[in-house]
C-alpha cells in the first residue's frame, strides 16, 4: 500500500493516508473531504451548493470541522464551525472489483455530534471488505431553521445529506467503491434521517439499502411542532425585536454563529424537557417554484402509500432506549391537566388493569423505562415495520439490540443506571460496530468480541447482499427470516444477545396493547385547509397513558382522560355538520411473490376527520400568518405538525396541537439521545 496514497475525485486530487485497524489490518483514510460550498455569508441557512475545484493536492488527512454545537459530551462547551461540510472515506483497497459502500448518519438529537472517529472509527467495518463514509452535516437553527419562505424553506441539514451522497455517488468509485451499491444506515436522529432519505426525492435512486437504529420518522420528536415560533423565540432570545420574517432572517444571518448556537441550546433543552420535541428539527416543506425540497409532504403519506424507496431494510432498537428517574409520586405531572376530564368507567378500568400488567408487576423504575422506551421508540418502530411491510416487496429485517457486555456505550457513561437497569440502553449497539475513543481503555471479554464480529458481520452482510445471513457460521447460526405480509401478527424479530435467536417480536404483548388503544379510541382532527391524511405518534399517548406503581387511581384516571376524549368526541362529531372523515391511507398493490402467502388482518388506523374551520388570525405586519406557515394553499404540513386533539368539551377554544401540548402536560425529565446532559433522563441521577 502506498503510504501516501492519491485519489482523483471531480474537484481535484486528495492526498490519504494508511490507517491501521486493531488487528493490524491497514486500510487507507480520506479525511475532511469538502463535498459542498462552506456554507458562509449568504450561504447560511441555504441548501448546500456543489463544491469547488481546487488546483493543488489537498490535504486528506485530519478531519474537517465538525458543525458548530455545543458538545454535550464536552461539558457544554461550544465547538465547531459553520465551515463543517465535510467527509471522510475509509475503504480497504482503491483497485479491484469495486466494493459495498455503507454512508453512516450519526445520531444526537439534530443538535450535536459527528462522524468523526471519536465515536464513529471505520476500522472493524472496514475490514470486512466494505467502503466506510461518514458525514458532517449541519446541526441545530444551521440545519434546521424554517421560515417557510423560499429563502429558508427548512431542512438545510438533510439537504446537506443528499448532497454527500450526490458526491459520493460521483466519486466513490475512485476510493474503490461501487455507487451502484449504497448503504445508508444512522441511529437515533441518524435513524431518522436515515428513513426520511429513502422518502426524499432528492435522493431517489441513490439509496440501495437502509438500516435505521433506535429512531424512525414516524417519531413526533422527529419534527419541529412550530417552525416559525421556533425561529421568533431564538431570535427574541438573541436580542431581535423584528416580528416580520425579513427582520428575523436579517437578524440572524448576520449574529455571530456561536451566538445562535448557544442560545439554541437553551430553547432545545427547554422544549424537549416540557413537550417532548426537538426545537430544530425536520419540517415538511413548503413548494417553491425553483426550490427543491428534501420533504414536502406528510412522511406518513408516504409511507403507507408506497413513495419511500423499494430497498431492504434493516431496522431495530435496543430492549431500553431510554429511562426517567423520578419517583412515582412526582409523576402527576405526566397527567393532561389542561384537559380537565374525569376519571371513571368500566373501559378505563380494564385499561388500567391491562398497564399494571404490563408495565408495572415488577420492580418500577424497570417498568417506567420500559414505557417511555414504547413511547418515544417501540412502538412507532413497531408500526413503521406493519406499515413498511404493506408499501413494499423488499425484505424487512427486524431485531432488538439486547446484549450487555464490557462494550456497551451505557457502562462506560452511566454505570451505575446500566447496573439498575440491567439491559441495553440507547445507542448501546454501536460500540459493537465502530472503534470508539470513548471505549479505547475497555478490555472486551471474549463474548464481547464474540458480539462485535457478530454485529459486525450482519452489518456488512445487508450491505453486501441485502441479507444479514446470507451463510451460516461460527458467529451467524440462525438464518434471520424477513418480516413479510404472511409471517401474521408476530413480526419475526432476531433477538441480538448472547446467543442469536429469531423469536416473534419482543413485547408483542405490550405492542398489541397500544395498537389497541390506537385502533379504538383515537381521533386526529385536521386543521380545516389540510387534505393529507393523519396518524397518530406514541408521543401524543405519553399525554394520556401514564402509570403509578404504588397509587393505581393515576393510571385510572388517565386512562379514562384517553376514553372519555375519545367518546365526547365522538359525540362533538355527530352534532357538528357532516364532517368529512378522511379514510386510512391505501398501499398501492405490489407484485407478489410466486409463493404466495394469505394475507394477514390490516392493522386498524384510527378515524380522521377534520377540524372545524376557524377564522385566520389577522395579519402580522402586513403577511398572513398562514402565509409564513404555508397553509394559504392545500400543500400539506408534517402529520406531526397538523394533529389536534378535540377536547371534552367541544370548543374550539379548547382545541390544543397534540404535537405540542402546554408545559404541564409531558414529562419534566425525558431523554432523546443518550449521550448528553440535557437529556438528563439517561444520566441516572438520583
Amino acid at each position: 500500500m502506498s503510504e501516501a496514497p492519491i485519489v482523483r475525485v471531480a474537484q481535484g486530487a486528495l492526498q490519504g493516508r494508511i490507517a491501521n485497524a486493531p488487528s493490524g489490518k491497514a486500510y487507507y483514510s480520506f479525511q475532511g473531504i469538502p463535498y459542498a460550498k462552506p456554507p458562509l455569508g449568504s450561504l447560511r441557512f441555504k441548501a448546500p451548493q456543489p463544491p469547488e475545484p481546487w488546483e493543488d493536492v489537498r490535504d486528506a488527512t485530519v478531519e474537517g470541522n465538525v458543525s458548530a454545537q455545543v458538545d454535550q459530551m464536552a461539558g457544554r462547551q461550544y465547538v465547531g464551525d459553520e465551515n463543517c461540510l465535510f467527509l471522510n472515506v475509509y475503504t480497504p483497497r482503491l483497485e479491484g472489483p469495486p466494493l459495498p459502500v455503507m454512508v453512516f448518519i450519526h445520531g444526537g438529537g439534530f443538535s450535536f455530534g459527528s462522524g468523526n472517529t471519536s465515536l464513529y472509527g471505520p476500522d472493524y467495518l472496514v475490514e470486512k471488505d466494505v467502503v466506510v463514509v461518514t458525514v458532517n452535516y449541519r446541526l441545530g437553527p444551521l440545519g434546521f431553521l424554517c421560515l417557510h419562505t423560499p429563502e429558508v424553506p427548512g431542512n438545510a441539514g438533510l439537504k446537506d445529506m443528499a448532497q454527500a451522497l450526490r458526491w459520493i455517488r460521483d466519486n466513490v468509485q475512485g476510493f474503490g467503491g461501487d455507487p451502484a451499491n449504497l448503504t445508508v444506515f444512522g441511529e437515533s436522529a441518524g435513524g431518522v434521517a436515515t428513513s426520511l432519505l429513502t422518502a426524499s426525492p432528492l435522493t431517489r435512486n441513490l439509496v440501495s439499502k437502509a438500516v435505521i437504529q433506535s429512531g424512525t420518522a414516524l417519531h413526533s420528536w422527529a419534527f419541529q411542532s412550530d417552525p416559525l415560533y421556533n425561529a421568533r423565540q431564538l431570535a427574541r432570545s438573541l436580542g431581535c425585536d423584528a416580528e416580520d420574517i425579513d427582520g428575523i432572517l436579517e437578524f440572524l444571518s448576520t449574529t455571530p454563529v456561536k451566538d445562535i448556537v448557544e442560545a439554541a441550546s437553551q430553547t432545545t433543552e427547554e422544549d424537549f424537557i416540557q413537550k417532548g420535541a426537538i426545537t430544530f428539527a425536520p419540517v415538511v416543506e413548503r413548494e417553491f417554484p425553483g426550490v427543491e425540497a428534501a420533504l414536502s409532504e406528510s412522511f406518513i403519506d408516504l409511507l403507507t402509500s408506497g413513495r419511500v424507496a423499494q430497498v431492504p431494510v434493516m431496522i431495530g432498537s435496543t430492549a431500553l432506549e431510554f429511562t426517567e428517574q423520578r419517583r412515582a409520586e412526582d409523576l402527576q405531572a405526566f397527567l393532561p391537566t389542561a384537559l380537565g376530564l374525569t376519571r371513571g368507567g368500566p373501559e378505563a378500568l380494564a385499561a388500567e388493569q391491562r398497564l399494571h400488567q404490563l408495565y408495572l408487576s415488577g420492580e418500577e423504575r424497570l417498568g417506567r423505562a420500559q414505557l417511555l422506551s414504547d413511547l418515544l421508540i417501540n412502538v412507532d418502530t413497531h408500526r413503521y415495520v406493519q406499515y413498511l411491510v404493506k408499501a413494499t416487496n423488499r425484505p424487512i429485517y427486524y431485531y432488538r439490540f439486547e446484549y450487555v457486555g464490557e462494550l456497551n456505550i451505557s457502562k462506560k457513561l452511566f454505570p451505575k443506571l446500566e447496573e439498575e437497569l440491567k439491559g441495553a440502553l440507547h445507542a448501546d449497539e454501536l460500540g459493537y460496530l465502530f472503534n470508539m475513543e470513548l471505549l479505547r481503555d475497555v478490555e472486551p471479554t471474549p463474548q464481547d468480541v464474540k458480539m462485535r464480529e457478530r454485529m459486525v458481520r450482519l452489518w456488512t452482510n445487508f450491505a453486501k447482499v441485502g441479507n444479514p445471513t446470507p451463510d451460516e457460521s461460527h458467529y451467524l447460526t440462525v438464518r434471520w427470516q424477513p418480516v413479510s405480509e404472511g409471517t401474521g401478527e408476530e413480526l419475526p424479530c432476531m433477538r441480538l444477545a448472547s446467543e442469536l435467536a429469531l423469536l416473534p417480536e419482543p413485547d408483542g404483548d405490550r405492542m398489541a396493547f397500544w395498537d389497541d388503544l390506537y385502533s379504538k379510541h383515537f381521533k386526529i382532527w385536521n386543521l380545516s385547509d389540510q387534505t393529507t391524511t393523519t396518524l397518530p405518534s406514541t408521543i401524543e399517548i405519553v399525554s394520556y397513558v401514564q402509570h403509578q406503581h404504588s397509587g393505581s387511581l393515576v393510571v385510572e384516571e388517565t386512562i379514562e382522560t384517553l376514553v372519555q376524549t375519545m367518546h365526547e368526541t365522538q359525540q362533538q362529531v355527530q352534532t357538528d355538520p357532516e364532517p368529512e372523515v378522511v379514510p386510512e391511507p391505501s398501499v398501492p398493490e405490489l407484485p407478489s411473490e410466486p409463493a404466495s402467502q394469505p394475507e394477514p388482518e390490516p392493522v386498524a388506523a384510527p378515524t380522521v376527520v377534520d377540524a372545524p374551520h376557524a377564522p385566520e388570525p389577522a395579519p402580522l405586519n402586513g403577511v398572513k400568518e398562514s402565509q409564513v406557515n404555508g397553509t394559504h394553499d392545500r400543500k400539506p404540513r408534517t402529520s406531526n405538525e397538523i394533529k389536534m386533539v378535540q377536547n371534552s368539551n367541544g370548543h374550539p377554544k379548547d382545541v390544543i396541537r397534540a404535537n405540542d401540548p402546554p408545559e404541564d402536560d409531558l414529562p419534566k425529565n425525558i431523554g432523546v439521545n443518550k449521550f448528553v446532559n440535557f437529556f438528563e433522563s439517561l444520566g441516572g441521577k438520583k
